[in-house]
């Protein structure tokens, strides 16, 4: 079972930009092996994408975030809310079929409660400077636990409907 077996691409691309737009996420769909296969990229804010910029970045706190929550989704079938190295929030709800899992949607990209970006870790993983990393991460807004909990509530709710509409 594939996630284009659930809906096909160009729904999975509506449902990230409806992500962005409605909670101000890294909207992202991963397959089952962790690939994004949309080909739709938006983001939340400016750190984000200068970490993704660098292949250091992406394999030291990106992947690694994503694999492990990811993991966690897949292991027990419930949303995890979490923040990735950076100190930034990340939802990873599972897709599942018939007890299989299938993929994650999500984001990431907000600040969880009264947490804050580790520049020093940014710098440390991607090689940005923290005065730089401390200037894109300037703006970066905040979501409570309860308003990031609720997010992966809903979108658990969508994933459920979306696979018993496949049919």
């Amino acid at each position: 079972m594939l996630m284009t077996d659930i809906m096909p691409r160009e729904a999975w691309q509506a449902l990230e930009q409806e992500i962005h737009e409605r909670f101000g996420l890294n909207a992202r769909v991963y397959d089952d092996k962790g690939f994004t296969f949309t080909g739709h990229v938006t983001w939340a804010n400016r750190l984000c994408p200068a970490i993704k910029a660098k292949p250091s970045g992406v394999s030291a706190i990106c992947s690694v975030a994503h694999q492990a929550m990811a993991a966690e989704a897949k292991a027990t079938g419930a949303p995890v809310v979490a923040e990735c190295d950076a100190g930034l929030l990340k939802i990873c709800v599972p897709v599942l079929v018939d007890g299989e899992f299938v993929g994650v949607v999500g984001g990431c990209g907000r600040l969880l409660g009264d947490g804050e970006v580790d520049a020093f870790m940014v710098e440390k993983s991607a090689g940005i400077p923290e005065a730089e990393v401390a200037e894109l991460a300037s703006g970066i807004k905040a979501l409570t636990t309860v308003e990031a909990e609720a997010i992966a509530a809903e979108l658990q709710k969508r994933m459920a409907a979306a696979v018993k509409a496949r049919g």
